[in-house]
């Protein structure tokens, strides 16, 4: 399945998808690999650290602090700094936090570990959507901002495979240096790759820059005429900002509580070796890839946000509330389930992000991306892989836990519903050009 390109009125042309996606998407997929690669590591890492199922699930959610406090933070640094420099000093230092994972000798620096992996990758959302909306209109967002989502499931399929081989022959110590490592790499990669913005590309047909910078000047136009609010206090007053704020707690409880616990959940069930654990929990994810093309497509092609991200949430949650219940006791039977439920599983995160642009002109657009990103990944990404932990430890099972993240997608579902998409008027923003 593939995104179609074509240039038409609303569509510059295709350079800057060649150019700028390819980029930004095995940026995000470095990041997001080395977020969820501890799900492969912990069943070696319990072992010998002595961690609890409860201390194993804290570890994976403690992340989401450091996360919370980087990604609101992200707004303000890209808007006065630049997403390009934000995201250099990013790469940076994730790739230093996550080589050092490997070292942490007990519970506490495993912990400390973490919080500053989160710290550091806390700006990449916000700061690629700041710079995202620079690139792309508004009527290519939903596809631009979908093609650099899939390096989430992109990134968690490989993670199982990889780390997989890597522990296979190895162990969690040299994993977590190995996986590090390209993070430094990409460094070099994205400050040569990234413009400061479309009048600094070379390599941009003249056309294509007048007819972006026309588009992005119509689009400022647009929403200076609505008179969108001017700071933080206008933009909570916005029920829309509260509805995809909780649904997007309840979609990453779901999604980031299976992304730690599943390769634990398939080792449990079944007698693989952690080789083949790895190759079969990547399935998901690769479902997932499928799912949000068809989603992110769909919602350009027909220009509807809400019910294409709030249906997946439903569907996906019902499916994981029943998987959660018929398939416990067989790691094959888990797999198809969780191969079913991650076709859906990621479809309602791109989505969210495009409907907030939609709604909020872009000096609010950023940072309401950053509350909402921000507490719903502390929310989703702390309690989730925690909940399964502490479930997991007092029932001896996956069946209770994975039935709960069920119901909360369903409700996440439902607040996305919820969400009124005509923009309403309020007191006028002065916009402003972002430093570089």
């Amino acid at each position: 399945m593939s995104i179609v390109m074509t240039e038409d009125k609303e569509d510059p042309g295709r350079t800057r998808w060649l150019h700028i996606i390819p980029i930004v998407f095995l940026l995000y997929t470095i990041a997001f690999f080395d977020r969820v690669n501890i799900g492969m590591a912990l069943p070696s890492m319990s072992k010998d650290l002595g961690l609890s199922p409860t201390q194993a699930g804290f570890v994976g959610g403690i992340f989401f602090w450091g996360y919370l406090i980087g990604f609101l933070a992200g707004g303000w640094l890209a808007l006065n700094f630049g997403a390009k420099r934000t995201v250099l000093c990013c790469l940076l230092a994730w790739g230093l936090f996550s080589m050092a994972t490997g070292f942490a000798p007990d519970f506490r620096a495993l912990v400390i570990l973490r919080f500053f992996l989160g710290l550091a990758e806390g700006p990449l959302w916000t700061s690629l959507v700041a710079l995202l909306s620079q690139w792309f209109l508004k009527s290519e967002r939903g596809r631009a901002i979908g093609l650099w989502n899939l390096s989430l499931p992109f990134g968690a399929l490989l993670s199982g495979p990889i780390s997989g081989i890597v522990l296979t022959h190895t162990n969690w110590h040299v994993m977590f240096v190995l996986e590090g490592l390209p993070a430094w790499i990409w460094a070099g990669v994205w400050w040569r790759g990234i413009p400061a913005g479309p009048e600094q590309a070379g390599w941009l047909p003249l056309s294509e820059r007048t007819q972006l910078e026309a588009g992005l000047a119509t689009e400022r136009a647009a929403f200076a005429a609505a008179q969108a609010p001017s700071d933080w206090r206008g933009m909570l007053r916005q029920p829309a900002v509260w509805l995809l704020l909780g649904a997007t707690c309840f979609n990453n409880m779901t999604f980031y509580g299976i992304g730690l616990w599943l390769p634990s959940a398939i080792k449990a069930a079944s007698a693989l070796d952690i080789g083949r654990v790895g190759w079969l929990s990547a399935l998901p994810y690769l479902a997932a890839i499928a799912g949000v093309l068809l989603v992110t497509q769909s919602s350009d092609r027909r220009k509807e946000r809400r019910l294409h991200a709030a249906i997946p949430m439903i569907v996906g949650g019902l499916l994981l509330y029943v998987g959660s219940h018929v398939a416990t006791h067989s790691g094959i039977a888990q797999v198809v389930s969780f191969t079913l439920i991650g076709f859906f599983m990621f479809m309602t995160l791109p989505l969210i992000s495009t409907l907030v642009t939609d709604i909020l002109p872009r000096p609010l657009a950023v940072p309401a991306i950053g509350l909402i990103g921000g507490v719903g990944n502390l929310f989703g990404g702390f309690v989730g892989p925690l909940l399964i932990g502490y479930l997991k430890q007092t029932t001896g099972g996956f069946s209770l836990a994975f039935g709960l993240l069920g119901l909360f997608g369903v409700i996440g579902g439902l607040f996305v519903l919820g969400v009124r998409t005509t923009r309403r008027p309020v007191s006028r923003v002065a916009t402003r050009r972002p430093a570089q």
